[in-house]
């Protein structure tokens, strides 16, 4: 029998380990067919829940034979209902297929029993927790028969008062009953002015495990819910709202699921309790905060006072909050009018040509552009590699002749677009070709100072979306970039482009963007074998790739490695931390690197910001690099 342990997790306080608890509850929305009820849990599945719900009766348990017998002489609702809970009751062959299926789909199953006997009977089918429904909150005896079977015990709260749940929760806690409290209101559908969520802060006065059981229209109570705390969510799914049955008009469709889910796991993502400043917003705040600035050329010795600094942008400076701690403080660096002043300017710092050596067997160098490159070349690495943007293309930069093998890096974005030949937007498609066809140009002009070696050249080539999370066809995307950079003209001979593999949840432009193409290694096998080239491999971006795909870095890292050329090394956190110091993300460098070393290619490391205050985030990279993996690297 498969159990996901979720369930257990929550009564064991464990939530931090995985978010809200999600079920769907079929219950009779099969309308007495088994199929329909198999594709209801596939539809699940296919949502992305934790669990499916059903409902189970012994009719005869549970109505009074004077119902049973004629139930048109009992109120006028059980002239309908009790026909109607005889055609949906599914046999206990049928109970054993959905459990199959379940298991088959690895997903939880749930069941409401409305009576003792039929308690008995799912316990032995086998199921992850046991449902009391509303109706049946205070059948203490039911209760206390699921209680015994040590099973998790989640009873729902409709047609009760505060009252009556409150003297049940003094039973339940007599009677060593372990269970959750789900708010509910038990009409069909529930009008919103009644459902009351502010009444979660009551139940969890009660019970430390506190969800929510939706009878309303729509997916946007149960977020709600669990942003107030609910730790498990439950609504009916249906095909058919029109369908016969009660439930039906107050459940969500399919499409209607899946979108309540990702907004489930969206939330549990955005609940973080301290506050991260990412990438994206390190950017921003470089645009468009301001931070202090000198008003004149300051000397090495310079005691600062207020009169020496205005506040400008970029941000990259000490702020204006920060700025009483260095008054009067003396710089170690000189500063220049107009360029930001920085907490390492009144440090002792290490120069780039102050760097000591290392100790890497393999064709190591830094990332840099052109305007540093006067600091960098002190350091005669192996290779280098330039940064560009659209705007160096028309820079002149002829250098004076170095034994670095060149490595250059092609603009990402052109005229404010991403660079993306994988788009059916042909107008972005040809301004991307344009681009990358002037970096070729610009690569072949430069390589005239880099003879040594055939000259690399980086691309990202697209495949991104601003607002499309579900996967699209890949192969697609490849077909499109294959038939595209086809159209560009260079000379396999005399430069080596390498197209680099790409994250996830890309920072671009100042946000957050979903990336396609480009990421499988699949993909990146195909476009690359297609042309005969090597490829660039991100360390850091394969790393936030299998986090979101659920791969396993070591088996990416083998399936690439016979078509790498060039390596960025940094290290990474969940699916969007890129850049991050070695030691400071989740990698596990050892064993990729140990599936790495038997290959040649060249390598830079790929700190955010690295380059700033004299390379200081390279240099303490290539430390970590050097003392841990200088045998690998």
């Amino acid at each position: 029998m498969f159990d996901s342990g979720k369930i257990k997790k929550i009564f064991n306080h464990e939530r931090e380990h995985y978010g809200v608890y999600i079920i769907a509850e079929v219950g009779i929305n099969h309308n007495g067919s088994l199929q329909t009820a198999l594709e209801l849990i596939s539809a699940a599945k296919s949502a992305g829940v934790d669990a499916v719900k059903f409902q189970k009766r012994d009719i005869q348990s549970i109505y009074s034979q004077e119902v049973l017998d004629d139930s048109n002489n009992s109120e006028w609702n059980f002239e309908y209902l009790i026909p109607l809970l005889r055609e949906v009751e599914l046999s206990a062959d049928d109970y054993e297929t959905i459990r199959a299926k379940c298991d088959e789909l690895q997903l939880d199953l749930i069941i409401t029993p409305f009576d003792e006997k039929s308690a008995e009977f799912v316990y032995n089918l086998g199921i992850s927790a046991y449902k009391i429904a509303s109706a049946d909150m205070t059948n203490i005896p039911l209760i206390k028969k699921c209680n015994d079977y040590g099973i998790p015990l989640i009873i729902s709260t409709g047609m009760w008062s505060d009252a009556d749940i409150t003297k049940c929760a003094e039973i339940y806690k007599i009677d060593n009953i372990r269970y959750a409290f789900l708010l509910a209101q038990s009409t069909y559908p529930a009008p919103y002015e009644t459902l009351n969520l502010d009444y979660i802060k009551r139940l969890k006065e009660l019970t430390p495990i506190v969800g929510y059981s939706g009878h309303e229209r729509g997916t946007f109570i149960p977020i709600a819910a669990a942003a107030m705390g609910c730790q498990i969510i439950e609504k009916h799914i249906t095909f058919n709202k029109n369908a016969k049955g009660p439930d039906h008009k107050a459940s969500m469709l399919p499409q209607e699921w899946k979108d309540m889910v990702y907004q489930l796991r969206m939330l549990e993502k955005a609940r973080g309790a301290t506050k991260h400043v990412n990438q994206a917003e390190i950017q921003n705040k470089e645009a468009f905060a301001k931070s202090a600035v000198a008003i004149r050329d300051l000397p090495v010795g310079h005691v600062l006072i207020k009169p020496d600094i205005t506040y400008k942008a970029p941000g990259k400076g000490i702020f204006a909050h920060e700025i009483h701690d260095f008054i009067g403080k003396v710089l170690k660096n000189p500063v220049k009018k107009e360029h930001y002043i920085d907490k390492s300017d009144f440090e002792d710092t290490i120069k780039i040509s102050e760097w000591e050596p290392f100790s890497f067997t393999k064709e190591w160098g830094v990332k840099c552009r052109f305007h540093d490159y006067d600091a960098y070349k002190t350091l005669n690495s192996p290779c280098i590699e330039f940064h560009c943007s659209q705007s160096d293309l028309d820079v002149k930069f002829q250098p004076e002749i170095s034994k670095s093998a060149l490595i250059v890096h092609a603009p990402e974005v052109v005229n404010r677009k991403l660079v993306d030949i994988c788009t059916k937007d042909d107008e972005i498609v040809r301004q991307s070709l344009e681009i990358l066809q002037r970096t070729i140009n610009k690569t072949m002009e430069i390589s005239k100072s880099f003879p040594t070696k055939k000259p690399k050249l980086v691309m990202h080539l697209g495949g991104m979306y601003l607002n499309v999370r579900d996967l699209v066809d890949t192969k697609l995307l490849i077909k499109r970039a294959i038939e595209n950079f086809k159209k560009l003209k260079y000379d396999p001979n005399l430069i080596e482009i390498i197209p680099e593999n790409l994250p996830p949840r890309p920072w671009y432009l100042g946000g957050e963007w979903f990336q396609h193409g480009f990421m499988f290694s699949d993909d990146m096998k195909e476009f690359c074998n297609h042309f005969n080239l090597k490829m660039t491999y991100d360390i850091c971006h394969a790393s936030l790739f299998c986090n979101e795909f659920n791969i396993d870095l070591v088996e990416y890292t083998k399936e690439v490695m016979p078509i790498v050329g060039h390596v960025h090394i940094s290290d990474a956190y969940g699916n969007n931390g890129e850049g991050v110091q070695i030691g400071e993300g989740n990698i596990d460098f050892e064993p990729v690197l140990k599936e790495m070393e038997k290959f040649q290619f060249s390598w830079v490391s790929e700190i955010w910001s690295g380059h700033l205050h004299n390379g200081a985030g390279t240099y303490k990279c290539m430390r970590i690099l050097d003392e841990k993996y200088a045998g690998m690297l």
